[in-house]
């Protein structure tokens, strides 16, 4: 139910419904958070399920990716219908998601290049990817001290977290927080690393060290096309049987997911004429948790393989022995063979690879800043694509939310006036 709420909820933003996308999208974290706290002990009738059927008895369990990213997405909704208090909380939240996905992942960051690191600088990394995500205090404060550092210090400390963070979710709270008047430096520092190709992060945090505030400024955020979903790859195979007479006739199914990238809406998008430019790869987020994900579905997949090969050996087996035992051997035969059939139609019936995903989410983030047009309309045109006019709400700071998951439908635009104040976590 979490993963289909989550679903529903990225689907409620992309027709332009905030208001129904928060209804989801609680209901989902609601229910992400059940099931972590559930698998902290249970789980063993769901493993046991999975390995009589598939994954898909399993309960979703999203990754770093998905639960940032709903709360980033309430964040968004929040921000739109105007409950600025709301949006806090939830870029809080979505903040906490990425601290327990650096812990999920510490190993991985651990041994990640680190190179001219200090020893000090080597202690902020550990700080920040060790212990458990109720320890937000201590990282907030490891991530201050990187953020106060000089330029490449600074990216050097960052950097070591690419490949594991969400640029995106760190910038719009980052800006959120510096409209404000609050502490913005940790989440626009961390941005500005996690995209250093992004020249509108690195001038915010430039502009922002400085003690610079923005005023008349207007950010644009365009989610382009869709993100990887997964394809099943199945096969059924013929191997020895060892029971009995029936050599050769037994048979296993094996389907396992894939993961397969989509086209992307456009390839460059500019806003009143200010080229935008990548802020957040998705497909390569996704392509690392999956790559992370795909060693425990392989097991699975292989227990759950040569627990049907031995159901079906073993009960073949039982049944010829016990029939030859009373001199009936060509009864006992037809016994095994309708046995082998029935775990053969077990076995197809059930194979079936994990398909969900969080396969609604953008394929490409792409993000730029420019001073508020006199006129408030910002024109975002994508490369060989149809001009979407966005007219701004209030009179100072704005972002501007555009949604294009596909080149040939219509985009979903959005706006947020970024000057209202919002309440303290």
């Amino acid at each position: 139910a979490p993963f289909w709420s989550a679903e529903a909820g990225a689907l409620a933003l992309m027709k332009g419904a905030p208001a129904e996308a928060i209804g989801h999208l609680d209901a989902a974290d609601n229910g992400f958070n059940d099931v972590a706290r559930r698998y902290r002990g249970a789980g063993a009738l769901d493993s046991a399920a999975a390995t009589l059927t598939n994954d898909c008895a399993l309960p979703y369990a999203p990754e770093g990716l998905d639960r940032v990213f709903a709360n980033l997405y309430k964040a968004l909704a929040y921000g739109a219908v105007g409950d600025a208090g709301a949006m806090r909380v939830e870029l809080n939240r979505a903040r906490q998601r990425q601290y327990e996905w650096f812990h999920r992942c510490s190993e991985a960051i651990a041994e990640a290049p680190a190179e001219g690191l200090s020893q000090d600088e080597a202690k902020w990394v550990r700080a920040h990817v060790a212990g458990e995500a109720a320890q937000t205090a201590r990282l907030d404060a490891a991530t201050a001290a990187a953020a106060s550092a000089e330029g490449a210090q600074a990216v050097r400390l960052f950097g070591n977290l690419r490949g594991f963070g969400n640029a995106y979710a760190a910038h719009v709270a980052g800006v959120a927080r510096w409209c404000a008047g609050d502490a913005s430096r940790n989440d626009l520092a961390m941005a500005a690393a996690l995209a250093p190709g992004n020249a509108a992060a690195q001038a915010d945090l430039a502009a922002e060290k400085a003690g610079r505030r923005p005023q008349g400024r207007v950010w644009v955020y365009v989610e382009d096309g869709l993100a990887p979903w997964r394809v099943e790859t199945a096969e059924t195979f013929t191997y020895p049987s060892i029971a009995g007479r029936l050599q050769g006739i037994g048979t296993v199914s094996f389907a396992v997911p894939r993961l397969r990238k989509r086209a992307a809406a456009a390839a460059a998008y500019s806003a009143n004429g200010v080229a935008l430019q990548p802020l957040l790869d998705v497909d390569a987020l996704a392509e690392d948790q999956f790559d992370r994900a795909w060693p425990g579905i392989l097991t699975r997949q292989i227990v759950r393989t040569l627990t049907r090969v031995a159901a079906h050996e073993g009960g073949q087996a039982a049944i010829y022995a016990a029939a030859r035992g009373n001199d009936n051997e060509w009864a006992g035969l037809l016994a095994a063979l309708g046995y082998s059939a029935l775990v053969a139609a077990w076995d197809v019936s059930t194979n079936e690879a994990d398909l969900r995903c969080a396969d609604l989410l953008p394929k490409t983030v792409w993000m730029g800043a420019l001073p508020r047009p006199a006129d408030g309309v910002v024109r975002v045109a994508p490369a060989g694509g149809r001009e979407v006019a966005v007219r701004l709400r209030g009179t100072g700071n704005a972002l501007v939310w555009v949604r294009r998951p596909t080149a040939a439908g219509p985009a979903t635009v959005m706006t947020i006036d970024l000057d209202a104040k919002g309440a303290e976590p």
